[in-house]
Parts: C-alpha cells; structure tokens; sequence
C-alpha cells in the first residue's frame, strides 16, 4: 500500500515520471498540440499513420490504473488522443506491473466514429485499487446490499427510463442518481477516490460529474481503460 501511496504522489506532482514511464517506439508526427483526453481505439490496424508512440510503464506491485494516468499524461503532452492497449500484467512485491500501450492522433470525425463503436448506458462501480486482496467494500443498489472485491468492477446496466440510486454508507451515507438517456455515456464511480472528474469523448453526458464525497466520480478515460484490464466482480 505505501508504493501504492508514493506512485500516486509522483503521478500528482510529476516527480521521477520519466524513472517509470519509458517511449519504446515513436511515430512520425511532430509538433502535435497536447490534448485533454485519450481514449480507447477500436479497429486500430485501420489507424497506422496515426501513430504517435509505443509508451511502457513499469513499478514494482502497482495498480495498473497508475499506470495508465502516468502514461497518458506524458502521450497527452505530445499529441495522443486515443490507445490501443499492448499487453498489461499485474506485479506483486516481487515483480512489477507493467503496461504497454499504443497512442494516436485522431481527427474529430474519427473520434465521433469511435464514440458510436462504445455502449451506452452503463454504470461501473471500481473496486479498491490493492492488488492482490480479497476485500470487499458494501454499498447498496435501488435498496438491495451489494459488495464489491477489492481490484475488480461490478456493471449496471440502466434500462430504458430507469433511474437507480447507489448508496454508499448507511442512513448517513452519500448517494447519487443515475438516470437512463438516449446515447448516453457510461459513468464511472469508486469508493476510493482512485480517479477525477474529467472529460472523455465530450458529448451525451460524459464529462463533469458530482463528488459526494463518499462516492467518486472516476475520470472516463481512466474508467474506460479499468474495464479492460480489471476483472469483473461476481
């Protein structure tokens, strides 16, 4: 957990970045502006002369979705707005958690086609970020008591017209609505506060969200790459 806390604290404040996030292969587009968001691109064999860079991130038994902000952080910087995901693997106190990931520049009408490729309307709730734990953290959904084991992601998905309510500790606890919208983006929380508000794609609700302090709205792009890489909670 203390290398779970400095790692964050690095990623925050941009100390000793570069000690953990290395460019493996480069691109040949230049003098790109930096973006706000990166997201995950579909069909990516389509995408090859908008390649930006090959970027690794490796730290001894780190939470991958560390990993990920501190490499979208530096590919922002250099032009990336989208990522094919290479090959990830989880450390332990032994060995290092790893990521490899593939970062473009797409044009606008691009990303309006990506959007149209993700689902809609569904709510990811994240797990604690500690690896290798079996924890689970209680909440309750529409009044019905749920769990969720630590490092892993619970789905919900909204029906048409359906509002839900997710609780997060008792009769003074936090709460938050979710309510179905046509072509409406999914949301992310945690318990945990493990991401930000934040924007993604830009339209149909995927942008700012509400803390209510118990429950965090966790930054889409991060949300987006969890769901790939953590496993579902059962």
């Amino acid at each position: 957990m203390k290398k779970l806390i400095i790692i964050l604290l690095l990623q925050l404040f941009g100390w000793g970045r570069s000690q953990y996030v290395e460019v493996l292969e480069k691109g040949n587009l230049d003098n790109l502006s930096p973006r706000k968001f990166m997201i995950p691109l579909q069909q990516q064999e389509n995408y090859k002369s908008a390649f930006v860079g090959r970027y690794k991130a490796h730290y001894p038994n780190t939470y991958l979705g560390h990993l990920f902000t501190a490499i979208a952080d530096e590919a922002k910087n250099t032009g990336a707005n989208a990522y094919h995901i290479v090959s990830f693997k989880e450390g332990d106190h032994q060995n290092e958690s790893e990521l490899v990931i593939d970062t473009y520049y797409i044009q606008d009408p691009d990303i309006r086609h990506q959007s149209t490729l993700i689902e809609k309307n569904k709510i990811y709730i994240i797990g604690e970020p500690v690896i290798n734990s079996e924890k689970t953290s209680k909440f309750k959904l529409n009044g019905e008591k749920k769990e969720i084991r630590d490092n892993t992601f619970i789905t919900i998905t909204l029906k048409e017209n359906e509002e839900v309510k997710i609780v997060k500790g008792g009769i003074t606890g936090m709460a938050v609505w979710v309510k179905w919208k046509p072509e409406q983006f999914n949301k992310f929380y945690s318990f945990s506060g493990i991401g930000i508000d934040g924007a993604g794609f830009g339209a149909n609700g995927m942008g700012v969200g509400i803390n209510t302090g118990r429950i965090y709205s966790v930054d889409p792009d991060l949300g987006y790459f969890l769901i790939r890489v953590l496993k579902e909670s059962k």
